[in-house]
């Protein structure tokens, strides 16, 4: 059986929060320095990511494992 939560204000926030701090820093580490070849691809995977995760909506629920909403009309039994 799914691990299930329903999604809180406050993760949406902070998720709104990490995506618009890694695109502004965008290839640079926090202290202004440039990020190796292996951080750029972490940072767009993290960017990635995030850009999913921006896209549920608070009360949604969701599937720990897999970070998909589930839809609850049509549970698996």
């Amino acid at each position: 059986m799914a691990r299930m939560q329903k999604i809180t204000q406050y993760q949406v926030n902070h998720w709104k929060i990490a995506l618009e701090q890694l695109l502004e820093e965008g290839d640079f580490r926090q202290d202004g320095r440039p990020l190796s070849p292996a951080g750029i691809a972490e940072r767009k995977r993290e960017i990635a990511m995030l850009r999913g995760l921006n896209t549920l909506r608070v009360g949604q629920s969701v599937d720990l494992d897999t970070v998909q909403p589930i839809d609850e009309h049509h549970k698996e039994g």
